[in-house]
């Protein structure tokens, strides 16, 4: 079906496809000694690090899939046989490329695609970036997630905090210029129309993308913009979204020919899992529960949670930030537990280190300790622990904000609870399913399927790229969202 799409004002996380003809491209026979084996040998070292960082590779035939259509964009890109590419088990939106050719994109980002133009327009500007050689080009200013890098370890150079930072897949999803885009975006629009792709995928992506960074800002109550910095591989605008649109026509490119290729991507993507993997955990609002560890707690109200493999990000007002985070055997006992964890805070960095003070949360044996330290610029910081056993298991709040302002008994950390085994069989995570409409399907029908407590219209029509209300015809095919089998 044609798509409408109102772009203006749209600020969307990644990629863009298509480009202006008179930008400059780099000549496709120069291609084959972009890919040095020196980086894919670096590449092939790092991919189970930032496998594993991003929460593990998604295998079987949608990886397949993915892989088929990324090859196939690669012989565009004369290429061929020197790509990997990966699907990462994460609901962040997001895709980034590693020099060595070394492709990754998300669950989260397939979620929202409709078509397999639209994956082959995000491969394709991922390849584009390989073709460019813009990670060699890039400011490699550290954007680190963790909490002591954020807090200390920039300000104060401490080299035990970096290195609990994660950088390495950290440094691969910094943002590109916008000449780097818009080259990578020229990169894509030929291999889109080499490989008989509709060119105006890749637009359509974009404003997918906008749409969802939009929604999701309603839905958790803030600003668009307010995204993890990580994230913001790709800053777009809508000038790019504009430029794109334009590009595909001027190539020649129409919305309705070629037909965008919808059925077999939406086969390999049905029963995709939309939002947390039960085994990270889930986050609905305010609340975070971990069927599998059985433990849960809340934040207070104005606090946003942010859920990685590593460990649960909390950012909250007056500069407050912390984690939750664990799972190490206790073999030395809880304050040693506290104490190891406030020390891969401070790193290096000097500190006043208070005591280990025993406490009781919820009936879980937990044990508070506070420091002081000084940033480089010279301002006071403090720093929370708040530690917990639970089946002789570490598990802590690591919090960090200005001095004097913080508490380790602060409400998040007295929410800490043993969840119930029957709040455990009530949580379900979330699928993708396609369906079939039928007459008398109608958005308000389908919607009220999604397996959402709000926002449910809103949710089904981001999902499908559907921006004001229409007819539903007989026989297409759309995605909604519906619950899975319980956690076990």
């Amino acid at each position: 079906m044609p798509k409408s799409y109102n772009i203006n004002g749209y600020k969307a996380l990644l990629i863009a496809g298509v480009a202006a003809a008179a930008m400059a491209l780099l000549p496709i026979s120069a291609n084959a000694q972009v890919v040095k084996p020196a980086d894919q040998a670096k590449a092939a070292r790092q991919h189970p690090q930032i496998v594993a960082q991003f929460g593990g590779a998604i295998e079987g035939p949608l990886a397949e899939y993915v892989s088929r259509i990324g090859e196939k964009t690669a012989v565009a890109a004369n290429l061929a046989g020197k790509c990997r590419f990966t699907v990462i088990n994460s609901d962040v939106v997001n895709a980034f490329a590693v020099p060595g050719c070394y492709i990754y994109v998300t669950r989260g980002l397939l979620t929202i695609m409709n078509s397999e133009d639209e994956l082959a327009a995000v491969l394709g500007h991922e390849i584009g970036h390989i073709e460019g050689k813009h990670a060699y080009r890039r400011q490699r200013a550290s954007t680190l997630s963790t909490l002591g890098a954020i807090a200390l370890g920039a300000a104060t150079k401490s080299q035990d905090v970096m290195q609990q930072a994660g950088q390495l897949a950290q440094a691969y999803t910094l943002s590109y210029s916008r000449d780097q885009e818009h080259q990578s975006d020229d990169f894509g629009v030929r291999h889109l129309q080499a490989n008989g792709y509709n060119m105006f995928a890749a637009s359509d992506i974009m404003a997918a993308l906008g749409a969802q960074e939009a929604l999701d800002a309603r839905v958790n109550n803030r600003e668009a913009r307010q995204i993890p910095n990580w994230a913001r591989s790709h800053p777009v605008s809508a000038e790019r979204v504009s430029r794109t649109t334009t590009a595909a026509t001027r190539a020649g490119g129409t919305r309705s020919s070629p037909p965008e290729i919808v059925r077999p991507f939406f086969n390999a993507i049905n029963g995709l899992r939309v939002g947390d993997d039960p085994e990270q955990g889930f986050v609905n609002g305010r609340v975070f529960a971990h069927p599998t560890i059985k433990i849960t707690f809340e934040v207070p109200v104005g606090y946003a949670l942010s859920n990685s493999p590593q460990a649960v990000q909390i950012q909250g007002p007056n500069s407050i930030r912390a984690q939750f985070t664990g799972g190490e055997n206790l073999n030395g006992g809880l304050d040693t537990y506290a104490n190891s964890a406030l020390r891969a805070i401070l790193g290096q960095t000097p500190a006043q280190v208070g005591t280990p003070q025993a406490a009781n949360v919820n009936g879980v044996p937990a044990v508070s300790l506070l420091a002081r330290a000084q940033t480089r610029s010279g301002q006071a910081m403090d720093v929370a622990i708040m530690a917990y056993n639970v089946n002789n298991k570490g598990y802590h709040f690591a919090i960090v904000g200005p001095a004097g302002q913080l508490n380790p008994t602060f409400p998040m950390t007295q929410s800490m609870r043993i969840l119930s085994d029957q709040e455990i069989a009530q949580m379900r995570p979330r699928q993708l399913e396609i369906v079939t409409v039928r007459n008398g399907d109608t958005i308000a029908s389908l919607s009220s399927r999604m397996a959402y407590p709000d926002f449910q219209a809103d949710r089904f029509k981001m999902l499908n790229a559907i921006a004001t209300d229409r007819a539903l015809v007989p026989g297409e095919q759309l995605k909604i969202v519906t619950y899975g089998a319980p956690a076990r």
